[in-house]
């Protein structure tokens, strides 16, 4: 694909004043725009250093313009902070157009959702992101008892050193980020039905929050603003809408809180080039033969999934565990079994055995 087919992609003024953002963050920390040695070397008013996209990731898009991020050192962030500051993983193989849709989310500030199927690297390209630009990932999972409470604590009594009782909040996840900065990851964020008392923090023009009312505290002491170095990121495995499929205990989500999600971003399998890159990374002691069987197996064991002729897909942690256990000890077959074909009801497994026995020509 062309370098500027994002032009013919998008409505040509919102393209403008996206490239003229770009530009006004770009002059308000470059003296010499002809300098390209100075150009990003200057430390944003936030911290951090304004680097482009394809400096960043090593890659050229192909669908947004080459945008400016800012990178950041530990130093940046408060020491609590530090701590949930991830490692790159050297064997992550980004998934280029995903990548290149989140970067342009991320750079207009939405409240984004990555959805998808289990095991596609929904949750990991956002903390893999964090790692690769220095930034805080503070992740929080979901589920159907998660309430209020789990995102704005609870207050309770504490008690000063002379002896006074006094209102103390209790710490969370998402107040911890909105204290420090980073980035906010609400995985399964519609398996819950508490996205009331986050939908100003989700709409990107206010990103504020109210704490639980208590006594001795005012209306401004329980409100939080969230920091110019703060993003919010929602996985799932559905858009929000609901599953037909009935494989996934999503809730349908209302207008209001679909509308404050400004970028909704589909995570979808690598190709076979991709995954076979990945579990060579992983594992150096397979045969590029046992390597492409496995990959061809799991992409059929996934479409046997989309057809709901399979209750279980297989995810790519799914063969990098299979590809683990099959190097220590040889063996494809029990490799497998171990780490995804005993997990399966039997109607399930007949079907696996059968795709099993179209990839390698022999019996599971």
């Amino acid at each position: 694909m062309a370098g500027n087919t994002w032009k013919n992609k998008y409505d040509g003024d919102v393209i403008d004043a996206i490239i003229k953002q770009d530009q006004k963050a770009q002059a308000e920390v470059i003296k010499d725009p002809f300098d390209i040695t100075k150009k990003w070397a200057e430390p944003a008013p936030s911290g951090g250093t304004f680097k482009k996209f394809s400096q960043i990731f090593g890659l050229k898009p192909s669908e947004i313009p080459d945008l400016s991020f800012r990178v950041f050192e530990p130093e940046d962030w408060h020491e609590e902070a530090r701590l949930h500051i991830p490692a790159v993983d050297k064997r992550w193989v980004w998934n280029k157009p995903v990548l290149e849709r989140l970067a342009l989310a991320l750079y207009c500030g939405d409240t984004t959702l990555l959805y998808g199927l289990q095991g596609t690297g929904k949750t990991e390209m956002a903390v893999q992101w964090c790692a690769k630009l220095g930034i805080p990932a503070w992740r929080m999972s979901c589920n159907a008892e998660t309430r209020e409470a789990h995102f704005l604590g609870s207050p309770g009594v504490d008690f000063n050193e002379e002896g006074q009782m006094r209102i103390k909040q209790e710490p969370t996840i998402l107040t911890d980020s909105l204290q420090y900065g980073g980035m906010f990851i609400e995985d399964e964020a519609f398996r819950h039905n508490s996205a009331l008392v986050l939908q100003s923090l989700r709409e990107k023009n206010t990103r504020c929050v109210v704490l639980p009312d208590a006594p001795g505290r005012s209306a401004e002491e329980r409100k939080l603003k969230a920091p110019d170095n703060w993003w919010y990121i929602l996985t799932d495995n559905t858009a929000g809408s609901g599953d037909e499929t009935g494989m996934f205990d999503a809730q349908v989500q209302d207008a209001s809180t679909l509308d404050r999600v400004g970028a909704a971003i589909e995570v979808f399998y690598l190709g076979k080039t991709q995954e076979k890159k990945i579990i060579s990374n992983h594992s150096t002691l397979l045969s590029k033969a046992q390597i492409s069987g496995m990959v061809d197996f799991a992409k059929l064991a996934r479409n046997a999934f989309n057809d709901q002729r399979l209750q279980a897909t297989i995810s790519v942690r799914s063969l990098l565990a299979w590809a683990e256990k099959a190097e220590m000890v040889g063996n494809l077959e029990f490799a497998l079994r171990l780490t995804w074909w005993d997990k399966l009801c039997k109607d399930d497994q007949a079907v696996a055995k059968d795709i099993y026995h179209q990839v390698f020509v022999r019996n599971l």
